[in-house]
């Protein structure tokens, strides 16, 4: 579900050189510290979160922190909403108004899944560490929980008129076990610090599954 990293670089690069003559002002603080808290969870992990840390990455005052967020679980929340919106978003551009129509739905649907492949790199692998961590959190923390249910329902959404298009039967069900698969090869991915195409597996399931 959240296998797409295209914004990872955006998120992380617009305010993280910030002068104090070029501080981001407004809505765009609030933004500049969810960047902040996405790039502490990528690199040292959920516990390292607090104001401090996050103010500091962001290059903003630590009142500005308080002043959005008023607890940890406020700022990892927003974080996660930050990045399943971008997300969501994403999914929707990408698939455009009519995707069933598609030539290749499942290679469309894959696609979907994956994003596009020139986002691969560092700045994808660092966007995927903090969205996986930050949704395992969400056992702990239920308002991470309905965040992470909304992403998946979006794709949840998305993804069976691609599926029921290319012959699938059961297309809702067949589209929660493709969200499956690419979230365990994706997990295995960044565990190994493998950077291989998933999109040939990932096909080759969706494939098995509307033949099933």
């Amino acid at each position: 579900m959240i296998a797409t990293a295209d914004n990872w670089y955006i998120c992380t690069t617009v305010f993280v050189s910030t002068s104090d003559n070029a501080r981001p002002r407004g809505a765009a603080r609030r933004e500049a510290l969810l960047d902040a808290v996405l790039r502490i969870v990528a690199e040292v992990g959920v516990d390292a979160v607090t104001h401090r840390r996050v103010a500091e990455v962001a290059g903003l005052p630590l009142a500005s922190t308080t002043y959005w967020f008023d607890s940890k679980e406020h700022l990892l929340t927003a974080a996660l909403e930050r990045a399943a919106d971008r997300d969501i978003e994403r999914l929707r551009a990408f698939l455009g108004e009519t995707p069933e129509r598609a030539p290749d739905p499942l290679g469309l649907a894959v696609g979907a899944i994956l994003g596009p492949s020139e986002d691969s790199g560092q700045h994808s692998r660092g966007w995927l560490l903090a969205t996986y961590a930050l949704m395992l959190e969400a056992a702990r923390r239920p308002a991470l929980r309905d965040v992470t249910m909304r992403w998946t329902g979006a794709y949840l959404e998305a993804l069976p008129p691609l599926l029921a298009a290319a012959g699938s039967r059961h297309p809702r069900s067949d589209a929660k076990l493709l969200l499956a698969a690419a979230d365990g090869l994706l997990v295995e991915q960044l565990a190994s610090d493998d950077a291989s195409d998933l999109a040939p597996r990932l096909r080759r399931l969706a494939d098995a599954l509307v033949k099933a």
